[in-house]
């Protein structure tokens, strides 16, 4: 078994090896809304101006991530997986345990879940202070 300092070291090393998938959701059908949970935020070692979000988000069946950028930069590990679909139409699948990583600015979503279970990907941004989580892109 291992130690609470143990998990807590754990944690902080998944945190900064993952994070995800846009916070924001313009879902299909009203039912059909992303559910975020924020699971911690702490200071970015070393920086009183950023901070860590470590987050858990469900994407529905059917629900749309809509394009969007983030002022830092966002890892995300898949915890179960599914198929999303792009706006050309092409099915990207996401399988449990994928990597993402999106740089501060990078313009990324725009995708639709369109398995028939829920996704859930856990996500880690890195963030200044202040600045609002997600920005909507065209």
């Amino acid at each position: 078994m291992w130690s609470q300092a143990e998990r807590t070291g754990l944690k902080k090393a998944l945190a900064a090896i993952c994070v995800g998938l846009p916070l924001m959701a313009v879902p299909a059908h009203a039912e059909s809304q992303l559910v975020r949970t924020e699971l911690s935020r702490d200071d970015l070692s070393g920086s009183d101006k950023m901070e860590v979000i470590v987050s858990r988000l469900e994407v529905p069946p059917g629900a749309k991530i809509p394009l969007h950028t983030h002022f830092g930069d966002e890892h995300m590990v898949v915890f179960e997986g599914g198929d999303m679909t792009a706006p050309n139409g092409k099915v990207i699948t996401f399988k449990a345990g994928m990597t993402g990583f999106f740089p501060a600015g990078k313009v990324h979503g725009g995708l639709t879940n369109s398995s028939d279970k829920p996704m859930v990907v856990y996500t880690t941004h890195i963030l200044e202070k202040g600045k609002p989580f997600s920005t909507p892109a065209q």
